[in-house]
């Protein structure tokens, strides 16, 4: 009798027998065939990271699965990574031949990869992870230069919640240009383009995330700034003037970016809280402590990475509909900007605060 095939089975059938398969086993069931993996994506497994490290020499992948199980996965173009297997095995993606040795160390598998054109099975073995999981994050190393253009139009990168993409080398205008357009994660997007600097870039593109991180900002103008509409958004190494602070603080009071509870911006010149308020109406924070009735309160305020800074000596502003927000600016560098909401600033009874310190 000829062996019964594990695909033949029905849907209903294969979804029952997929929940018996751990996740390494569905990755090597993937990889097997062009049809096994058609049929694997079906039943996308969750896990909770994927890293991809585009290096000089190599690039590495490295899975985090559930019960703290990981993956690391390293591929070279050089028959070296190999001098030490005493068996190989062999599969074929997209007519690419990749020689791999395997071993595992407790809770970490480790797989040695050689493959003629590193940077393109590392790429390839990508899209099948994101065929057949779910990362909760999904982050993108590269410091190896290459053209970025295939990669930023590559849609598996807006599947996940959270991702993070740092660029180590510089990109062009048109890189630039395909990375707004096309890069559009679900809830969460960390980026660094490092050398990228033209405040002239030309794009009208809306970041509008849950959370925005931009690690190196000096190609960001005034446009851009307006253009986030992000619940919370950090902006590192930014050349933003005094002036477009003022007017971004003139738009929130007159109702735009309603969405957003926290914005955090350190600036390369000096900036000067005077001058970015010039003009708008604040109010101290004993005037809101009367307006609001809040008497024997304590106050805790915290950033956007939950540090804490001294926003009771902060200025105020009141929006049209009610609304209180916080600006603080500390050592001409940092400025945090608060909205205040049921989270924001902490704000507990003096008795308690004083209880909780003492216990």
């Amino acid at each position: 009798m000829s062996p019964f095939r594990l695909f033949d089975l029905d849907y209903v059938a294969m979804r029952r027998a997929s929940l018996h398969l751990d996740e390494m086993s569905t990755l090597n069931i993937a990889l097997s065939s062009k049809n096994a993996r058609q049929i694997m994506k079906l039943f996308k497994k969750r896990i909770e990271f994927i890293w991809v490290n585009f290096q000089e020499s190599d690039c590495v992948i490295n899975l985090k699965f559930a019960e703290n199980l990981e993956v690391y996965w390293r591929i070279k173009s050089s028959k070296g990574i190999l001098k030490h297997a005493e068996k190989t095995d062999v599969f074929e993606l997209n007519d690419m031949k990749v020689e791999s040795m395997r071993y595992r160390i407790k809770s970490k598998y480790v797989i040695n990869s050689y493959c003629e054109d590193d940077l393109s099975i590392c790429q390839s073995i990508v899209e099948v992870l994101l065929d057949i999981y779910r990362p909760n994050k999904l982050n993108y190393y590269i410091s190896r230069k290459h053209n970025l253009s295939k990669l930023l139009c590559f849609n598996g990168l807006n599947q996940v919640d959270h991702l993070t993409f740092i660029v180590y080398f510089p990109v062009s205008d048109q890189e630039f240009l395909l990375f707004r357009q096309n890069i559009h994660p679900k809830k969460e997007l960390c980026f660094n383009l490092v050398f990228y600097k033209n405040s002239n870039h030309g794009c009208n593109i809306e970041f509008n995330y849950e959370k925005l991180e931009i690690c190196s900002s000096e190609w960001l103008n005034r446009d851009d700034l307006f253009n986030i509409n992000s619940k919370y958004a950090f902006l590192k190494e930014t050349k933003l003037t005094n002036e477009d602070l003022k007017l971004y603080f003139k738009r929130w009071i007159d109702g735009d970016d309603s969405k957003l509870e926290k914005l955090k911006i350190t600036m390369s010149d000096d900036g000067n809280l005077d001058n970015m308020l010039s003009g708008i109406e604040t109010k101290s924070f004993e005037e809101i402590i009367q307006d609001k009735h809040l008497n024997n309160k304590t106050f805790e305020f915290l950033d956007f990475e939950n540090f804490k800074f001294d926003g009771c000596k902060g200025r105020h502003l009141i929006r049209k509909d009610g609304e209180i927000a916080t600006v603080h600016l500390a050592g001409n560098k940092k400025l945090n900007f608060i909205v205040w909401n049921e989270k924001s600033p902490l704000i507990r009874d003096t008795e308690d605060y004083v209880g909780n310190i003492m216990i």
